[in-house]
C-alpha cells in the first residue's frame, strides 16, 4: 500500500461558521468527484484509459501502476458499495470486485482538483454470508469458475481440494511461462513466497518438542553474539512466531539493491541485526519477515546445519513432499512469475530465492501432502498442533498462532497461510473438513479471490457418504 504523509491546516479564526461549512461541503464534493473520476478510469475496457489517467493525475503513483492494471484485470473492474469517510483532502470508499467475492476499501488522496497523491487499497470484511452449497455442487461451482476466469485471464495457476487426504478437486488452468507458451498443470511447480513461514513455524516446533528450543527463551539464548541488545534480551522465539517481536521487514531499497548476494540467514542477520525493535516486544502485531529469517538463523544455530537442509530433513522428507525445495532449480516445471497486466504486456520477474520468511517452490500435491502429514502428526504432535493454531494475537480482522494465520472464510473458521509478492500468490487453508490450496505466476489477489470463492461455498461439514 503507498502512503504520503500529510499536512493538514486549521480554518482561518475570521471565517464564519457557515463559510466554513460551504468550503468542506464543496472539499467532500471535490473528493467524491475524485472517486468518481477514478472509478470511471479504472473500470474502462481499455486498460490504456488507466494508464493516461494515472500518468496524468497521480504522477507519484505511477511505480506501482503495474499492480493496478493486475488488480484491475484479476478483480473485473470495481462496483462502489459505499462511501465510508470523506474529509478536504481524501476519500475512503468499499468497493466489490466485479469478478470474485472480495471486497476491499479504496482511499484516495488528493492536492486540489488536478492531482492525486495517493491510491491504495486493503481489504475488507465480507458482506453478506454466501449461501453454502453440497460438496458436488460446490466442487461444481469451482471448476466451473476455474475455466472462466482461466479465460478471462484473471487466474492463471492451480487449485486442489481435498477432504483428508482425498483429492476432490485438481484443477490448473493458464500458462507456467508465457514466452514458452507451457501449459500450468496441476504438477507445475510454483514460488509460494510467505506460504513457506509454515516449514519454519513447524520445524521450530519440532525443536521445541525435542527440548532444544523453548518458547520463551529470549534470542541471546541461541545467537549469543546478536549486536542489538534491546532485541537479543527482550525478544523470544515466542514473540517471533506470533510477529510480536517488533523486528520489521527486511525488503527495500537495501534488499532490492543486493543483487548476486548472499541470501542466507547468517547474511541478512549481519545486514539488519543492529536495529532497535519498532515497537516494544510482546506489545502488539506486526508481520514481520524478519523475525522468521532470525528463526532460521536459530534453527541453524541450535540445529548444526544450514536452514535448507535442516528444513528438508525435518519437514519436506517426512511429508514426502518431493517437488517442494527453496530454489527454482529442481526438477520438473517450474512456472516463471509474472507481474502486471496480460492487456498491457505482462513482465518477466527473476527467480526467487527461498528464505525461512519464505520463498520456497511446491505444487498443489506437495502442500495437501503437508497438510496431511501435519494432521496426522507426522511433522508435530496433536498437542502440538493445537498449540499453533491457537488465535493468540489480534491481526487486523485476523488472529495469529505459533507462526499459523486463524481466519475466517464465510463464518468457518480456518488455519493456514498466504503468501503474495510481484508474480506471487498463493494460500492455503485448513478447515475442519476440508483443505483448499491454491497457487498462481502472478500477484495478488489472484490467488486469494479462488481461495475465498471455493472456502465460502463448501459446505461447513462434510457429508457422509
Amino acid at each position: 500500500m503507498r502512503r504520503r504523509e500529510f499536512m493538514v491546516g486549521g480554518a482561518g479564526a475570521a471565517a464564519s461558521a457557515g463559510a466554513a461549512r460551504a468550503q468542506a461541503g464543496s472539499e467532500a464534493d471535490r473528493m467524491r468527484t475524485w472517486l468518481k473520476r477514478w472509478l470511471a478510469a479504472f473500470n474502462d475496457a481499455d486498460l490504456a484509459v488507466y494508464q493516461a489517467f494515472v500518468t496524468r493525475t497521480a504522477p507519484s503513483v505511477a511505480p506501482y501502476l503495474d499492480d493496478d492494471l493486475s488488480v484491475r484485470e484479476i478483480s473485473g473492474g470495481f462496483d462502489l458499495i459505499a462511501v465510508e469517510a470523506v474529509t478536504a483532502d481524501s476519500i475512503t470508499a468499499l468497493v466489490r470486485d466485479r469478478a470474485w467475492d472480495r471486497r476491499s476499501r479504496l482511499t484516495l488522496q488528493a492536492s486540489g482538483d488536478q492531482r492525486l497523491d495517493d491510491i491504495a487499497f486493503a481489504g475488507a470484511p465480507a458482506g453478506e454470508p454466501i449461501p453454502r452449497l453440497s460438496e458436488a455442487m460446490a466442487l461444481k461451482a469451482a471448476r466451473d469458475k476455474i475455466e472462466e476466469e482461466g479465460r478471462g485471464g484473471r487466474f492463471n495457476g492451480a487449485a486442489l481440494v481435498a477432504r483428508g487426504d482425498r483429492v476432490l478437486l485438481r484443477q490448473a488452468r493458464g500458462l507456467a511461462d508465457e514466452a514458452a507458451r507451457t501449459l500450468n498443470r496441476p504438477d507445475v511447480r510454483f514460488c509460494i513466497g510467505s506460504m513457506g513461514k509454515m516449514f519454519t513455524a513447524v520445524a521450530v516446533m519440532r525443536m521445541v518438542e525435542a527440548g532444544s528450543l523453548t518458547l520463551d527463551a529470549p534470542i541471546r539464548a541461541y545467537l549469543p553474539d546478536y549486536p542489538n541488545a534491546a532485541v537479543a534480551d527482550r525478544v523470544t522465539v515466542r514473540h517471533l512466531l506470533t510477529h510480536t517481536g517488533g523486528t520489521g521487514d527486511i525488503f527495500g531499497p537495501g534488499y532490492d539493491g543486493r543483487a548476486g548476494a548472499s541470501a542466507e540467514p547468517a547474511a541478512l542477520v549481519a545486514m539488519y541485526g543492529g536495529r532497535d525493535p519498532l515497537f516494544e516486544p510482546g506489545s502488539r502485531w506486526g508481520y514481520s519477515n524478519y523475525g522468521f529469517v532470525l528463526l532460521g538463523r536459530i534453527l541453524e544455530r541450535v540445529g548444526g546445519r544450514p536452514y535448507a537442509a535442516l528444513v528438508d530433513a525435518r519437514v519436506f522428507k517426512p511429508a514426502a513432499m518431493t517437488a517442494t525445495s527453496l530454489n527454482a532449480d529442481h526438477a520438473g516445471i517450474t512456472a516463471a512469475a509474472y507481474a502486471g497486466a496480460r492487456a498491457t504486456g505482462l513482465k518477466p520477474l527473476g527467480p526467487y530465492v527461498g528464505l525461512p520468511a519464505g520463498g520456497a517452490y511446491s505444487t498443489v500435491d506437495d502442500l495437501h501432502a503437508f497438510v496431511v502429514a501435519l494432521r496426522a502428526g507426522k511433522l508435530v504432535r496433536a498437542e502440538t498442533l493445537r498449540a499453533m493454531t491457537q488465535p493468540l494475537v489480534v491481526a487486523g480482522s485476523a488472529h495469529w498462532g505459533l507462526g499459523l494465520a486463524i481466519r475466517e472464510r464465510n463464518g468457518l473458521r480456518y488455519y493456514g497461510h498466504g503468501g503474495a509478492a510481484p508474480g506471487i500468490n498463493g494460500d492455503l487453508a485448513v478447515f475442519p473438513d476440508f483443505t483448499t490450496i491454491t497457487l498462481c505466476n502472478r500477484g495478488h489477489p489472484a490467488a486469494a479471490c479462488l481461495a475465498d470463492f471455493i472456502g465460502a461455498r463448501l459446505p461447513a461439514k462434510a457429508e457422509r457418504a
